[in-house]
């Protein structure tokens, strides 16, 4: 299948093929497997990581490959297109690696890094909390400075973590800090792992951190918040505008992996409808079918369009957050709407495990949940607007096409 991506390079393209090629022996024939809980898909994940699939975007010297943002979107649509969960899983698994990197730490905790990016240990990446999901101001996990010891004591717990209940390493936000944690320490337990609707095979988890102890090079970075500051129950600081920033790319990488998802549905409908006969004529030519179809390709692409809009500007490294949740809400809500209406054109068999479409119809569903519900996403963007956003974003592209104008 063609990639969500237009005006792909030579190089690119030479990627692509070779990330199909290989996904069609390694992921490909498991996939059911992973969905009804015969096979773990890290054990996949795993064997994808000795090609550099888990860190594409890091240097070869800690296991990457040092490929281009771009390509690691590409990577991310054409596993999200055989098993979102699959894809979720690796993404997640990079998150501290990524993280100690963006923070600079690479040089002090170099082993967790490499590690990760080769797909020898299972990251997770920790923020969301009982009560505090998309109100980050009320995130309770504290960490607290022992001088004598040179250690952070950290307390509280998150929740819908993914990997959280498998993870060896894990990036864990604190009211005042960001740290790597390891699961084998004291302090760490496992409360539950979710079993959810759709995403089946994933690990999600339910964790608790209880004085657990920190040596002082695994703090991403630290700010005091003192005792009798009203900050330390509520209210946003540094940690969270810091998290905060990353919501953007987080959002971008939802966007692709929905429309990954979305092409594998659309692309049966596609072709079933071609070839089921009723009525002497095959589906397809019952427009109450070809209709559904043209409506079904003319949403995903105006999907591919927005998403190549957002991708762009994180190549020009102008991410404006507005754009993102305008990408995030319409190519997430269209994702579950052509899977919906896949599943509608199968009609019965639809309904069963015969094809991908009921498996992609409750994956997808979480996207419109995880990363900032579609309410939020609402909430970000119409805040946007009212700021001059997208008028600055137009200014922004107007002056790239000066010759043009």
């Amino acid at each position: 299948m063609r990639s969500i991506f237009p005006n792909l390079t030579e190089q690119e393209i030479m990627w692509k093929n070779e990330v199909d090629e290989a996904l069609k022996n390694q992921l490909a024939p498991f996939v059911e497997d992973i969905e009804n809980g015969k096979k773990e898909m890290w054990d996949i994940i795993k064997s994808l990581g000795k090609k550099g699939y888990c860190g594409a975007t890091f240097p070869k010297r800690f296991g990457g490959l040092g490929l281009p943002t771009k390509y690691e979107l590409i990577l991310s649509e054409a596993i999200s297109a055989y098993s979102l969960p699959v894809d979720m899983a690796r993404l997640s698994g990079s998150y501290p690696a990524f993280l100690i990197r963006m923070f600079g730490k690479t040089k002090q905790l170099r082993n967790y890094v490499e590690e990760l990016v080769k797909g020898e240990k299972i990251g997770a990446f920790c923020f969301t909390e009982p009560d505090a999901g998309s109100d980050l101001s009320r995130m309770k996990t504290i960490a607290e400075k022992d001088e004598n010891a040179d250690e952070y004591i950290l307390t509280g717990e998150k929740r819908f973590i993914v990997n959280g209940s498998i993870a060896d390493y894990l990036v864990v936000y604190a009211r005042n800090g960001s740290f790597i944690i390891e699961s084998a320490w004291d302090g760490f337990e496992v409360i539950e792992e979710y079993q959810m609707m759709g995403l089946h095979g994933l690990h999600l988890g339910h964790i608790k951190f209880k004085d657990l102890r920190i040596p002082s090079k695994n703090a991403l970075f630290y700010k005091e918040i003192k005792k009798d500051s009203p900050k330390r129950s509520s209210g946003k600081t540094s940690s969270i505008a810091s998290l905060q920033n990353m919501l953007a790319p987080e959002r971008v990488a939802l966007s692709v992996q929905a429309l990954g998802v979305a092409k594998t549905a659309l692309y049966t409908a596609i072709k079933y409808s071609q070839e089921r006969v009723q009525f002497k004529r095959p589906i397809s030519a019952f427009e109450g079918i070809s209709f559904k179809i043209a409506k079904m390709a003319t949403k995903f692409e105006a999907a591919k369009s927005l998403l190549n809009r957002i991708t762009n500007s994180m190549e020009s490294g102008t991410l404006a957050g507005t754009l993102a949740a305008m990408t995030k809400l319409f190519c997430c809500q269209v994702a579950f709407e052509i899977c919906d209406d896949a599943l509608q054109i199968l009609g019965g068999i639809g309904y069963t495990n015969k094809y991908p479409i009921e498996r992609c119809l409750r994956d997808v569903r979480l996207l419109r949940i995880g990363g900032g519900t579609d309410e939020i996403m609402m909430y970000v963007i119409q805040k946007g607007i009212y700021k001059g956003e997208l008028e600055k974003d137009m200014i922004s592209e107007r002056e790239k096409k000066s010759s043009f104008w």
